[in-house]
């Protein structure tokens, strides 16, 4: 009689293998019948495209770990842009870009696995995942709720459907990006190479800046990109476990990252305003008396260096027209506090239209130029509260895991995004830096503001993988 103890489970005809198998075959069965209709109705181009197309998905599902690294590499160009798909009121035209089209593919291919049972089962519960999920079905009530309740004094012309679609879809693209980083990672090798292609974008674009753009390739706000690995190597530059040489090669990078973003750009205050409280964030949870003695360091800094500063950030300021932000805060106000619900999500543009200068005399401004003042005069208080619930929530629990994290190279990254999370957050005030919008050139713009989706996504596969859901 032959042994068949020695059997691995490959070879075992097992339940669980035969129907894997069963439903592998079904599914080509169904696929070479589907095809070979499509090729009876279509010509060859067609024909092929959806031939490549499936090989796609297919290498893709098979290495999709391989994939979501190479769209973390290359997101951050807003390249590829599409036919227009929607006009929003200007008559400009807008398509879309890699960075949503990519991400697009990517999260129909992780919902296929979702159902199918190819994502690892060591989940946890994250404490972004019900407050995003119940910001996302509120914002499609909203939209809903503004064709029914259309304002009367706003002409009906001035609805914008794709608009309607594109802002929503942006919020759940972002919300898709942090599941599916979050879900998708299998064990620590990918994890650590995952990791490393978030750093690198940053890292690639302050040095791309520093030597002054000798490569034409280059992030829109990409300053935002370079906040995670100031953050981590801040993070690593503190941490007593490293050797010495480690420590002032990390506080080297980190002092390149204040260099070129608080010197050679500093009238942008979004730039290093972020990447101060992000630093600050890291050093207040890190060293509490490092953190007060870089507050007072800062102070003396800022005294002696006024002259600079007042030249170079309050007057370009006050030229570029940037405390306009404050005027649009107040119409957001204004807007919520009219539109019990906001103004539908993609109508800040054909409201403003009007409100601005029959009613409230504010700017004229096609977007608010904020995230909470966006989130605000679109979703009104309701939907800004269940978006602030998203960032306290995700930020308490993230702060109480890396608490609970025993040394070593998660918890430095844990709290690296601690830290980009405080920065984006803190700037979000003056720009639409978590979540684009559309009349603010948000499809261009969420090449970058999906990557802190990807970090926040990219934490909690840490926290997963770490085995420490406290």
């Amino acid at each position: 009689m032959p042994d068949h103890s020695n059997k691995t489970d490959r070879e075992t005809w097992t339940p669980e293998r035969i129907s894997f198998l069963v439903r592998n075959i079904v599914l080509v069965i169904v696929g070479g019948i589907a095809l070979g209709l499509f090729a009876t109705a279509a010509n060859l181009y067609y024909v092929a495209a959806a031939v490549f197309g499936a090989v796609l998905v297919v290498v893709v599902a098979w290495q999709f770990e391989a994939a979501l690294v190479v769209y973390v590499l290359v997101a951050f160009v807003p390249w590829g842009r599409t036919p227009d798909i929607a006009v929003g009121g200007s008559g400009a035209g807008k398509g879309v870009f890699i960075s949503e089209v990519m991400l697009g593919f990517l999260l129909v291919i992780w919902f296929a696995r979702y159902l199918f049972g190819s994502i690892p089962k060591d989940r946890v519960k994250s404490g972004f995942y019900v407050p995003l999920a119940l910001y996302i079905a509120y914002c499609i009530v909203n939209v809903v709720n503004s064709y029914i309740f259309w304002d009367p004094h706003i002409n009906r012309i001035f609805q914008n459907p794709m608009v309607n679609i594109v802002d929503l879809g942006l919020r759940i693209l972002s919300a898709g990006a942090l599941v599916m980083v979050a879900t998708t990672i299998s064990n620590r090798k990918w994890l650590k190479i995952t990791t490393i292609a978030m750093l690198i974008p940053g890292i690639y674009n302050l040095l791309n800046a520093l030597v002054g753009y000798p490569v034409p390739v280059s992030a829109l706000w990409w300053s935002f990109l370079t906040l995670l690995p100031a953050c981590y190597f801040t993070a690593m530059a503190l941490d007593i476990d490293k050797k010495r040489w480690q420590r002032i090669l990390c506080g080297v990078v980190v002092a390149l990252c204040l260099y070129v973003i608080c010197f050679k750009v500093v009238s942008w205050v979004s730039g290093w305003l972020a990447l101060l409280c992000g630093l600050a964030a890291v050093l207040a949870i890190k060293n509490k008396r490092l953190f007060w003695a870089a507050c007072i360091v800062f102070v003396v800094v800022v005294i002696a260096a006024w002259p600079f500063i007042n030249r170079n950030v309050v007057e370009e300021s006050k030229t570029g027209g940037d405390y306009d932000r404050f005027s649009l805060m107040l119409g957001a106000w204004k807007y919520a506090t009219h539109f019990p619900l906001g103004v539908g999500l993609g109508n800040y543009r054909s409201y403003n239209s009007f409100y601005y200068g029959h009613k409230w005399g504010t700017t004229a401004y096609t977007s608010a130029h904020g995230t909470y003042s966006q989130c605000l005069s679109e979703t009104g208080i309701p939907g800004l509260i269940l978006f602030l619930s998203i960032l306290v929530m995700g930020f308490r629990w993230m702060l109480v895991r890396y608490r609970a994290m025993p040394p070593g190279f998660s918890k430095t990254f844990l709290l690296a995004v601690l830290g980009q999370f405080v920065g984006i957050s803190i700037t979000a005030f003056f720009g639409d830096y978590i979540i684009p919008a559309y009349h603010n050139e948000g499809l261009t713009t969420f090449a970058t503001t999906v990557y802190s989706w990807l970090f926040w996504g990219l934490a909690i596969a840490h926290i997963r993988l770490s085995g420490k859901d406290v």
